[in-house]
């Protein structure tokens, strides 16, 4: 079926790695790697996506474990899941 898809349709495009066009990522990641965030602004963006009902892809997963590690550091508040724990 490989060969005769190829030819009728063309050859497949490669999936896509990246995460959903959700701003809220991007955010995250911002503040993760930047140097002094704002802890207020930070809170309010991981409660935000800790409440969304839709299911977590891998990346964003990560995205949200290490962004809360992050948020523990700056603050020493216990927030959020950790990796390893459940």
């Amino acid at each position: 079926m490989g060969r005769a898809r190829e030819l009728t349709m063309g050859t497949r495009r490669p999936r896509r790695n990246g995460i959903a066009a959700n701003p809220d990522y991007a955010a995250l990641t911002r503040m993760t790697k930047a140097q002094a965030p704002d802890v207020t602004t930070f809170r309010t963006v991981l409660d935000r996506v800790g409440a969304s009902a839709a299911r977590l892809r891998f990346k964003e997963g990560v995205i949200y474990l290490e962004a809360c590690a992050r948020y523990r550091e700056l603050t020493g508040e216990d927030y959020g899941p950790r990796l390893g724990t459940y």
